[in-house]
C-alpha cells in the first residue's frame, strides 16, 4: 500500500488527509502536492492528518523529512512575494516520533511545524478550528 492525500479546502486552512504506509517519497511528495494546492487559494496553514498512516519512520528519514520541510519553507519565502506557510502534523505512535525528532530538525532550520498526537493541539497550533468549511 501506498502514501495518498485527499485535500480539502477548509475556512483558513487546508486540509490533507494522509492513509497508507508511511515512505520517505510518499511523504515529500504528499507536502509537494498539498503546498502546490494552498497556494493558489490564498492558504498558508496546512494540517496533515496522518492518523491513518502506519509504519515508523527511521531516524534517517525523520531527519530527512525535517530538513525537507525546513528548505521547502525556505524557498518559499524566498520567492516574491514571499510565502510564509505554517504547517501542522497530527499522528500517533510510532509514526510521530515521541521525541519530536524529525519536528526539531525542521525547526531548527527555521520551519513553521507543529507536530502533535492531538488534533486539538494541531488545530489550536494553526490558529483553526476543525469546523472551519
Amino acid at each position: 500500500m501506498t502514501l495518498t492525500i485527499a485535500l480539502e479546502s477548509r475556512k483558513h486552512y487546508l486540509l490533507a488527509a494522509l492513509s497508507g504506509a508511511f515512505s520517505l517519497r510518499g511523504a515529500q511528495d504528499a507536502y509537494d502536492r498539498a503546498v502546490k494546492a494552498a497556494l493558489p487559494l490564498g492558504l498558508d496553514r496546512i494540517l496533515f492528518d496522518a492518523s491513518a498512516v502506519t509504519g515508523k519512520p527511521s531516524q534517517d528519514e525523520r531527519y530527512a523529512l525535517g530538513l525537507f520541510v525546513a528548505t521547502e519553507q525556505r524557498l518559499l519565502a524566498a520567492k516574491s512575494p514571499p510565502c510564509y506557510l505554517s504547517v501542522a502534523v497530527y499522528g500517533h505512535q510510532p509514526l510521530v516520533d515521541p521525541n519530536r525528532f524529525g519536528e526539531t530538525v525542521a525547526l531548527n532550520r527555521g520551519a513553521k511545524l507543529k507536530v502533535s498526537e492531538r488534533l486539538d493541539e494541531a488545530l489550536a497550533w494553526l490558529g483553526v478550528t476543525a469546523e472551519g468549511r
